[in-house]
C-alpha cells in the first residue's frame, strides 16, 4: 500500500516538470519585429525653363516687283501743250511720252503703243521715222495731236476714251465731221467751233 503512493506522488512529480518544460519553449514569448521597408519618397526637381525667345522688329523691305504708282489727274483738266511748245509735244519714241506732264498713265500708254507701231511698220516711201505731236488733251477723255514723217507730210488726229479706252476717233487733212465729234462728245476747246455736216461747215459747240 505504502508503496502504491509513493509511485503516484513520483508520477505527478514527473508530469508536473514535463508541462513547465513545455511551457518555457513556448513560441508565444518570442516576437519578432518585422524589417521596415519604408524608404524615403525622393525629392521632385523643377523642370529646367528655357526662356522665351526675344522677338526683333524688323523693317519691310519693298517688294523688286513694287511699282509707285503715279498719281491720279483730276478728269476734266484741260492741257494745252502749245503753250509750252509751239509745235506740241513731239513723240519720236516710246521714252518721250514722259515729256506729257499732267497726263493720264493710261494716255501715256495708249501714245507709247502707237509710236512704237507707227516706228515697226514705217511710212510707205518714208526714209524718216515717224512722229506723233500731241497739242491738247481733256483729261476727261479727248486729245488733240497729228502723225507726221518729216518729208512726207501728215495728218491732224483726235482720240477718245471710249468704253474704258483711249482710241482714235479720227484723221485726216480736211474738217473733222460733226457726227464724230458728237459721237464722242468732243469739247469745243478741244476740237474746234466749226464741224463739217455733209459737205457744209456749220458751227459746233459743247
Amino acid at each position: 500500500m505504502l508503496m502504491t503512493r509513493t509511485r503516484l506522488v513520483a508520477l505527478a512529480l514527473a508530469t508536473s516538470t514535463v508541462l513547465m518544460l513545455g511551457a518555457c519553449g513556448s513560441d508565444g514569448d518570442a516576437q519578432t519585429a518585422a524589417p521596415s521597408t519604408s524608404t524615403d519618397s525622393p525629392t521632385a526637381t523643377d523642370a529646367p525653363t528655357t526662356p522665351a525667345p526675344t522677338r526683333t522688329s524688323t523693317t519691310r523691305e519693298p517688294s523688286p516687283t513694287e511699282t509707285t504708282k503715279e498719281p491720279a489727274v483730276k478728269p476734266g483738266t484741260f492741257i494745252d501743250y502749245e503753250a509750252v511748245d509751239e509745235d506740241g509735244i513731239t513723240i519720236a519714241a516710246v521714252s518721250d511720252t514722259s515729256k506729257l506732264s499732267g497726263a493720264p498713265l493710261d494716255f501715256k500708254t495708249f501714245i507709247a503703243a502707237s509710236i512704237a507701231k507707227q516706228s515697226a511698220d514705217g511710212v510707205e516711201g518714208c526714209t524718216e521715222a515717224p512722229r506723233i505731236t500731241v497739242t491738247q488733251l481733256d483729261t476727261g477723255g479727248w486729245a488733240r495731236g497729228a502723225y507726221s514723217a518729216p518729208g512726207c507730210g501728215g495728218s491732224a488726229v483726235l482720240w477718245a476714251k471710249s468704253g474704258g479706252a483711249w482710241t482714235q476717233a479720227w484723221t485726216g487733212q480736211s474738217l473733222v465731221d460733226c457726227a464724230t465729234l458728237e459721237r464722242y462728245d468732243f469739247p469745243s476747246r478741244l476740237a474746234g467751233s466749226t464741224c463739217d455736216a455733209g459737205g457744209d461747215s456749220r458751227p459746233y459747240t459743247n
